[in-house]
């Protein structure tokens, strides 16, 4: 094809057709422009496509994340919600029935108290995507921030590490005392005969620091609850958004 073009040229000059040279140089000069244009702009089609096939796959891996992550929350709280019924119920016990069985009493109260969930958010996906610098690939802004809002937050999530320390800080150590360290506690975990002091149900109920525990562990509940409510809307709406976002994509 150059060589084509060279001919014409070379004819043309010799037949002193020095205008139409001219045009027929300019005519070249701007077929050489428009395929150049045309050669960036299929590369340019084929990089954003590439760049849409990465978002494409970020995505869905941040999708199946998010949705890992509701199953969590959901789980805990609904355990944390059965705690707090749990807790609620031991203030009735002791207060309607402080002499009745002690073993039912335990069975209730090391269940409530001593047992605790740990919201773990899934952020592989977007922990890699930053160190990588794919998480650019997410072309909506509003969508993007959201993300980074989202896992901002569930890693700050001071509420389950207040939780967390104040059991074993505060709650642990009057448990072991008030509860553990009792005939029926070490009857019913190993069936052994101990000489520790028996478990006195009418006492806890008058016990300051036993009823405070009690309080503790029912606050802290109730604020985990609304943490993960929270989170959990936040990750459902996320999910939404990302097979939106989707769809649309889809559709152009």
């Amino acid at each position: 094809m150059i060589k084509f073009f060279r001919k014409i040229r070379q004819r043309l000059l010799t037949e002193n057709k020095f205008s139409k040279y001219l045009i027929y140089a300019i005519g070249e000069i701007v077929l050489v422009v428009i395929g150049i244009l045309i050669a960036l702009q299929i590369n340019n089609w084929n990089e954003s496509s590439k760049q849409r096939i990465e978002e494409v796959r970020l995505l869905e891996k941040v999708s199946i994340d998010l949705v890992s992550d509701i199953n969590q929350l959901k789980e805990h709280i609904r355990n944390a919600t059965v705690r707090q019924t749990i807790v609620d119920s031991i203030f009735t016990f002791l207060h309607k029935d402080p002499n009745s069985d002690p073993m039912k009493f335990l069975n209730y109260n090391f269940f409530a108290i001593s047992t605790e969930n740990h919201f773990e958010v899934n952020s592989g996906t977007f922990d890699e995507s930053q160190s990588a610098g794919s998480i650019k690939f997410i072309q909506n802004d509003s969508l993007r921030e959201q993300i980074f809002n989202y896992y901002r937050n569930t890693k700050r999530n001071y509420d389950d590490e207040n939780t967390v320390q104040s059991l074993y800080r505060d709650i642990f150590p009057i448990m072991f005392k008030k509860i553990i360290a009792t005939k029926e506690y070490i009857f019913m975990h190993n069936g052994t005969i101990s000489n520790l002091p028996e478990l006195d149900i009418a006492a806890l109920s008058r016990d300051q620091d036993y009823m405070a525990i009690l309080l503790q562990k029912e606050i802290s509940e109730e604020y985990q609850i609304k943490s993960w409510k929270s989170f959990l809307q936040n990750a459902e709406s996320l999910v939404q958004q990302i097979q939106s976002n989707q769809n649309e994509k889809d559709s152009q």
